[in-house]
């Protein structure tokens, strides 16, 4: 499937050109002995009855003074695993299974029908910040939105000690005044070895949204050129890298 973004340069001009995926797929693979394909197979883990939790249930245990409740569980269940295996269903566990579909459930391992989603924000320091209901996103870089450049300038040699590129993608010409669009571009990068910031959204300057319900990126161009060809490639990032505490 082709895709598109519409981009446009310093000069506020714009283009819709065409992206892909910059993920090239493993050249290693994994084959059986007689060199047959492997084939992956969904397979049942456990059941519902046979969890940590279920087992603890099963024990008529009372607590015992100056001993932690769950550790005692804990030791109780060991015994058990040494001489049977009560965490296994020796009729379901390993069975093939094809269809699945995804079920929620309670602490107590019972299916629910009214699940209501929360997002949860943490700080760098894994302390909760805010909880609040997951926000659907909507794609903006293409049709009436326009992907810009912020006017913001990264040193090339700079901006990988400082951010984590999660995903990237090739950006192409459609015809041959995209081309001259593009190379252009991506001469300018080249020849200050430097990363420019992009920015979506009504301000120009929000992270993109590559589809719909998708994350928010922060979105870096970087430009290469060799004589009369060119690459531009779109870098996104939602993670900054920053020193471990010294505390």
């Amino acid at each position: 499937m082709i895709r598109y973004i519409k981009l446009a340069n310093e000069k506020k001009r714009d283009a819709e050109v065409t992206f892909k995926s910059l993920n090239p797929k493993p050249k290693i693979k994994m084959v059986m002995e007689n060199g047959e394909a492997v084939t992956n197979k969904r397979v049942v883990k456990g059941t519902s009855k046979h969890t940590v939790s279920s087992l603890f249930a099963q024990y008529d245990e009372k607590p015992k003074e100056g001993v932690d409740f769950a550790s005692q569980l804990a030791a109780k269940l060991s015994e058990n695993l040494v001489v049977s295996d009560p965490e296994l269903d020796l009729e379901l566990t390993g069975k093939f299974i094809d269809d699945v579909s995804r079920v929620y459930i309670n602490e107590e391992q019972k299916p629910v029908f009214r699940v209501k989603k929360i997002e949860k924000i943490f700080s760098p320091k894994a302390e909760l910040k805010e909880e609040r209901e997951p926000k659907y996103n909507e794609s903006n870089i293409a049709d009436e939105s326009i992907v810009n450049w912020t006017g913001k300038m990264m040193p090339r040699a700079k901006v990988y000690n400082k951010l984590v590129f999660d995903k990237k993608y090739q950006l192409k010409h459609v015809n041959g005044l995209t081309y001259d669009f593009l190379f252009e571009m991506a001469k300018e990068l080249s020849d200050k070895d430097s990363l420019m910031m992009l920015g979506g959204g009504k301000s120009g300057k929000e992270p993109l949204v590559m589809n719909d319900g998708g994350k928010p990126y922060r979105a870096f161009l970087e430009g290469r050129i060799k004589g009369e060809k060119y690459c531009l490639i779109l870098h996104l990032t939602d993670q900054e890298l920053k020193p471990l505490p010294t505390e």
